[in-house]
């Protein structure tokens, strides 16, 4: 309850005081009635209390682990795969504008290019390093629309997985 009271204390403060700071790594975003105006770098701003809001972002480079995933090679082999990617933000207009949850994105669209290319692929062919370079670009391309400019992507792990049958083939009990 007393986090709450303190939130709702800090949003109004943050609506009531007429100037705004972006640091050095960041780079914003102002709206007012809560229509875009402009991208704001790092510096110091006077906003209109009530109409205007600044919304703020890291833009220094960072990086997102995906998942590990478990996909079938061109050549019927099992692997599970988990990949790096290092990025940073380019152009926090549409980034804060256009995708929702950003990691989210990030994640899930590097998730399905790596899909793309490893069931494309036998075993050994998984195994070259021309595959980053290769799952990069991909996501190079899809990602730019959103502000997100990928500096490298690393598969880090990526090993054949045994299958193993878990279930037993049983005939169906017949009821006479």
């Amino acid at each position: 309850m007393l986090d709450s009271l303190i939130q709702w204390i800090i949003g109004i403060i943050d609506k009531v005081i007429p100037f705004w700071m972006i640091k050095q790594w960041e780079a914003g975003i102002r709206l007012r009635g809560g229509t875009y105006i402009k991208t704001l770098s790092p510096g110091f701003y006077l906003k209109i209390p009530f109409l205007d809001e600044i919304f703020t972002q890291s833009v220094v480079t960072t990086t997102l682990s995906t998942p590990s995933q478990s996909l079938t090679t061109k050549d019927k082999k099992q692997v599970v795969v988990k990949g790096v990617i290092k990025y940073n933000i380019a152009d926090v207009t549409p980034f804060l504008l256009k995708v929702s949850d950003s990691k989210d994105a990030l994640s899930d669209t590097t998730q399905a290019i790596i899909k793309e290319q490893i069931i494309q692929r036998d075993w050994q062919e998984c195994n070259d390093n021309e595959i980053d370079n290769i799952i990069a670009k991909k996501l190079r391309v899809e990602v730019k629309k959103w502000g997100i400019e990928i500096e490298k992507f690393t598969m880090t792990d990526i090993g054949l997985i045994p299958s193993v049958r878990i279930f037993n083939e049983v005939e169906p009990v017949k009821n006479d």
